[in-house]
C-alpha cells in the first residue's frame, strides 16, 4: 500500500480534568523570597533543530486548521515526523503557540508506534508546580491523547511543606530530615549532591517508614520502579519493599558516596513501594515510577516551596546532570519567576543570564532536548505587577537567545491585575495571599498550556506509517492503541 500522508487539523480537545487537592494558598508557606541513555557527559550545548513543513498557506490562531499546500517528501525515514508550518499562530490569552519541535516529533512517532519509549517531560518549579496542580492538567492532558506512561518522579519520605502528587499516596512515620533543611538554598548545602529533585531525605532512626503507594488508574499493569539512594558509610543499610518483595541495601566499596539507582518491577495493578530500617543516615533522593508494559507521556514533578533559578543551580552539577540525563527527557519545563519577584529591584539582565545557565547545564544533559520558559503569572500589588512584567520581559529574551518556548503565565492569567480580578472570582481562582492560586485556578491555567501545547502539536504535519507495510516491527507495548493494552 503506498504511504499515506496526513494533515493533522488543530482540535480543541475538553479533558474532564479530576478535582485537584492542592493546598489553598491563604495557609501555603510561602512565601517570594528563597531561603537563603542520553550522554550524562558535557557537551556543548546544541539548539534543537525545526524541520520546516512545506509552506502552509495560512495559520490561523489556536482555533481552526492550518491548510499545506503539499505534504512533505516521500521518504520512510520521515515516517512518523511531525513536519513544522511556518508559522503556529498566537492563543486566545496572546501567547504564541509553544513551538517544540523535538518534543512534537517524539510524540509523533508516539502516536504512529513507531517509538518504543515514553515520551518524558521534566518540569521545574516553585510552590506552583511542587502542588502538582497545573502540572497535573498538563500531564492529563498529554496522556489522555497520547497514553499514560506513568507517575513518573516521586520523593519517598517527604510528606511537610505541602508536597504532594496527583494519583500517588506518601506516607513516612518516624523522623526524617531533610537537606537543604530550609527546603531551598540559593547557595551549595554540604557536598551539593541532592539528586533530580533537588532534595534529600534521610531517616533519622530505625524506626523511621516512608511509603509511595501509586493508584490503579495511574498505573493499570506492570510498572518499572527506579529507586535513588545514597549510601555515604561503611556500615549503612536500608531495606526496601516493593509490594511485600524485601530486600536489604548494603553499602558497597565501590559505590559508596555515589548515588544508586535500585531497579524494582510491580505486578500491578498500582503498587507499593516501602522503605524501612534504615541504619546509619542512608539517603532516599526520590524513585521514578513508569508503565512497563505500554507506552505513553510521563511528566516528571520537580517542584520546591521557595524556588528560584538560584537555587536551581545551587545543586551539585555534575551529579544532577548525570541525573537528568538518565531521564532522557524530550522536553524540560521551566517555571520560576514568582519568588524573584519579591526583589523589587531585581536586575533584568542578571536575572536572565541564571535562565541561560541552567538552560546549558540542562543541555549537557540532554543537548537536543526542546526547552519551555513557563513565565511567572501574576501577583497581587502594583509594585509586585511591575517586577512580574521585567521577569517575564527577561526570561522571554532569554528563551529568544537559547531557542526555547516561552509561555508567559501574566499573559495567560489577563496580564498585571489579573490576580486581583481572579482573586475576586466567585468562586475565586486566586488565593488570599494574592501570590497562589486555589486548586481550580492552578487546573485553569494548566487546561490553557495543556491546550496550547497540542495545538501547537496539531498545526504540524505528520506523516503516518502504511497499515499493512509497517517500517518497524512494533513490540507488545505498541501493538494496542496508546493508553491501552494489547
Amino acid at each position: 500500500m503506498a504511504t499515506r500522508r496526513i494533515l493533522r487539523s488543530k482540535q480543541h480537545r475538553d479533558i474532564v480534568l479530576s478535582a485537584l487537592a492542592v493546598f489553598a494558598s491563604a495557609a501555603t508557606v510561602v512565601t517570594c523570597s528563597a531561603m537563603g541513555t542520553r550522554n550524562p557527559h558535557h557537551a556543548s550545548p546544541t539548539l534543537p533543530v525545526r524541520v520546516e513543513a512545506p509552506p502552509i498557506a495560512s495559520v490561523p490562531p489556536v482555533a481552526g486548521p492550518p491548510a499545506a499546500s503539499q505534504d512533505p517528501k516521500a521518504s520512510p525515514s520521515l515516517v512518523g515526523r511531525w513536519f513544522a508550518p511556518s508559522d503556529l499562530g498566537t492563543t486566545p490569552e496572546g501567547n504564541a503557540v509553544p513551538d517544540l519541535p523535538q518534543f512534537y516529533d517524539a510524540l509523533a512517532r508516539l502516536e504512529t508506534r513507531l517509538r518504543h519509549d515514553h515520551v518524558r517531560v521534566v518540569w521545574l518549579g516553585d510552590s506552583h508546580t511542587q502542588a502538582d496542580g497545573w502540572t497535573h492538567s498538563v500531564r492529563k492532558a498529554l496522556q489522555a491523547r497520547f497514553g499514560n506512561g506513568g507517575p513518573g518522579f516521586v520523593h519517598v519520605g517527604w510528606i511537610t511543606y505541602g508536597y504532594r502528587r496527583e494519583n500517588v499516596v506518601l506516607r513516612a512515620t518516624g523522623s526524617w530530615s531533610l537537606l537543604p533543611n530550609t527546603l531551598v538554598s540559593v547557595t551549595p548545602v554540604d557536598d551539593g549532591v541532592l539528586g533530580l529533585g533537588g532534595l534529600r531525605l534521610e531517616p533519622r532512626g530505625a524506626d523511621a517508614t516512608a511509603s509511595v503507594v501509586v493508584n490503579a488508574s495511574d498505573l493499570p499493569g506492570k510498572g518499572s520502579w527506579d529507586l535513588a539512594v545514597r549510601l555515604t558509610e561503611k556500615d549503612a543499610s536500608l531495606v526496601v519493599q516493593l509490594d511485600g518483595k524485601e530486600q536489604t541495601l548494603e553499602a558497597q566499596p565501590h559505590t559508596l558516596g555515589h548515588i544508586r539507582h535500585v531497579p524494582l518491577e510491580s505486578k500491578g495493578p498500582g503498587g507499593t513501594l516501602q522503605v524501612s530500617r534504615g541504619w546509619n543516615r542512608p539517603q532516599l533522593l526520590g524513585v521514578v515510577v513508569e508503565a512497563a508494559d505500554r507506552h505513553g507521556v510521563v511528566l516528571d514533578t520537580l517542584g520546591l516551596n521557595g524556588a528560584r533559578y538560584r537555587s536551581a543551580l545551587a545543586s551539585d552539577e555534575a551529579t544532577w546532570v548525570a541525573e537528568l540525563a538518565r531521564r532522557q527527557p524530550d522536553l524540560v519545563v521551566l517555571a520560576f519567576g514568582t519568588n524573584e519577584s519579591s526583589d523589587v529591584k531585581l536586575k533584568a539582565e542578571a536575572h536572565a543570564a541564571r535562565v541561560k545557565q541552567l538552560v546549558e547545564r540542562i543541555r549537557k544533559a540532554a543537548p537536543q532536548v526542546d526547552c519551555l520558559i513557563f513565565g511567572p503569572i501574576d501577583r497581587g500589588g502594583e509594585q509586585y505587577e511591575q517586577t512580574v512584567v521585567r521577569i517575564n520581559e527577561a526570561q522571554a529574551a532569554a528563551a529568544r537567545e537559547l531557542g526555547c518556548a516561552f509561555w508567559n503565565g501574566q499573559q495567560a492569567m489577563g496580564g498585571p491585575g489579573s490576580m486581583q480580578r481572579w482573586a475576586s472570582m466567585v468562586p475565586p481562582l486566586g488565593g488570599g495571599d494574592r501570590v497562589h492560586l486555589y486548586p481550580r485556578g492552578y487546573q485553569k491555567l494548566g487546561e490553557m498550556l495543556g491546550r496550547d501545547m497540542l495545538a501547537g502539536y496539531d498545526a504540524g504535519v505528520v506523516r503516518a506509517a502504511p497499515a499493512t507495510e509497517p517500517t518497524t516491527e512494533p513490540d507488545a507495548a505498541d501493538a494496542a492503541e496508546p493508553g491501552t493494552y494489547p
